[in-house]
């Protein structure tokens, strides 16, 4: 069986290298409108934070058994964690819809960002990161606006024949999938309102106690329910989308989850006596058949396809100058690490349900690597030809305000977060050699 621990060093490697990657070609298209800049350098550092968390718990996994002190990894972990969600609350203000346009709010956000990563860390260190989940409230308002820029531009294309909407309303619904796609697939178990009985079960199994329940019940039921909520409305748009339009690849993919978040509710409804056992005697384990499916069905999409929808947000919607030649090169090792990531995968869910031996399992993922690469000029010839920035929806709507900004004070954003990421190493550090 392909455990959860095997996925989380391949994960730290993809995001950190498509979080840098992302940043440099980035910094290599000058030509952007400010929307793109920002939206671009907000998420590639998402990316980047959650890598370096990643790496912290591949880490903290592979030497669990031994007598390293690994508190410096756990505090890394989580802080970065913390930094990752800030910051994609805080994504949603500036794309793919931009509520902030104005010259000073865009300036002031790397001090928000800075400064609240920050105060939520320290307090989190002090409090053992006890109220993690509480941060999931952030995420609130973020949606309220996908959701709202969704409907809106899906409205417009159907109602209004405006088939240029359809780029706005689909960048909206994949950076809730690329935000919320694990709590997506949980969509049925938060309807039945058996989703508490999983949050119990995993402040025993962690052994945060009873006195931290309450924040943690309302920051994780405030992240199911959004998960719920997207499902369904998502659901709701394709479909009516679907009727006029006919069937589309993201409509596939929301029904694709639709299904998982079925059969995974079926799912936790049968194992809630074993759930429930952390709660009057010891903590069962899992069937092994359960585990399976929620690591190629949740896990996989946390920690290998989030980072995917998010490279193909910055190359289909022209975010980076993937065009000119001397980002090609940049942008090939960005397809090319899409396609390991779906290769990897594939080998691992086979190793899974099939008694493979390392060796096989090398020369299909060789021969499959072969083929993605043989394919890989097709595939980046189409995602530049269809890549079109969504700023220029927006202009064409005359809803876009031009600030007064340089490429210096843009570029500030990067530099905060740098001197964040920095920061944070130094203060678990010095935490964790004290206490």
């Amino acid at each position: 069986m392909a455990e959860l621990e095997s996925m989380t060093p391949v994960a730290a490697i993809v995001c950190i290298l498509l979080g840098c990657t992302s940043l440099l070609l980035l910094k290599r298209s000058p030509n952007r409108g400010w929307i793109d800049q920002m939206g671009g350098m907000m998420l590639g550092w998402i990316i980047l934070f959650m890598g370096l968390g990643y790496a912290a718990k591949a880490v903290r996994e592979a030497l669990w058994e031994t007598d390293v002190d690994l508190d410096f990894f756990r505090y890394t972990q989580h802080s970065f964690g913390l930094i990752s969600i800030i910051l994609g609350a805080s994504f949603t203000f500036f794309y793919p819809y931009p509520i902030m346009q104005k010259a000073s709010r865009i300036k002031t956000a790397p001090y928000f960002v800075g400064v609240l990563s920050l105060i939520l860390i320290v307090t989190m260190l002090l409090l053992d990161y006890r109220y993690m989940g509480a941060i999931q409230i952030l995420y609130i308002p973020g949606f309220i606006i996908l959701i709202s820029v969704y409907f809106r531009f899906l409205t417009d294309e159907i109602n209004n024949g405006d088939e240029t909407a359809r780029r706005l309303s689909f960048a909206a619904g994949l950076i809730i999938i690329a935000l919320h796609g694990a709590e997506m697939t949980w969509w049925l178990a938060q309807l039945i309102s058996i989703n508490d009985e999983f949050i119990g079960r995993s402040a025993i199994a962690s052994g945060v106690g009873d006195y931290s329940r309450i924040p943690t019940w309302i920051g994780y039921n405030v992240m199911t329910t959004i998960g719920a909520v997207a499902t369904l409305t998502l659901a709701a748009g394709e479909t009516w989308r679907a009727q006029v339009k006919g069937m589309s690849g993201f409509t596939i993919i929301i029904y694709l989850i639709l299904g998982v978040g079925l059969i995974s509710g079926i799912a936790d409804y049968a194992v809630l006596d074993i759930v429930n056992s952390c709660m009057y005697t010891v903590c069962n384990d899992f069937p092994e058949s359960y585990n399976i499916w929620y690591t190629f069905t949740t896990d996989a999409l946390v920690l290998l396809f989030t980072p995917l929808i998010s490279m193909y947000v910055l190359l289909n919607f022209d975010v980076v100058d993937s065009g000119s030649e001397e980002n090609r090169w940049l942008t090939r090792i960005i397809v090319i690490l899409m396609l390991l990531i779906i290769s990897s995968t594939m080998i691992e869910l086979l190793q899974s349900f099939l008694p493979v031996s390392q060796m096989i399992s090398s020369a299909i993922l060789a021969m499959v690597v072969a083929i993605f690469i043989g394919w890989e000029e097709r595939i980046m010839q189409k995602l530049i030809e269809q890549g079109e920035s969504i700023s220029k929806k927006l202009s064409s709507l005359k809803e876009i305000n031009e600030p007064d900004l340089d490429t210096t004070e843009l570029d500030f954003f990067s530099k905060a977060m740098a001197s964040l990421l920095v920061f944070t190493v130094i203060l678990c550090f010095l935490y964790s050699s004290i206490t």
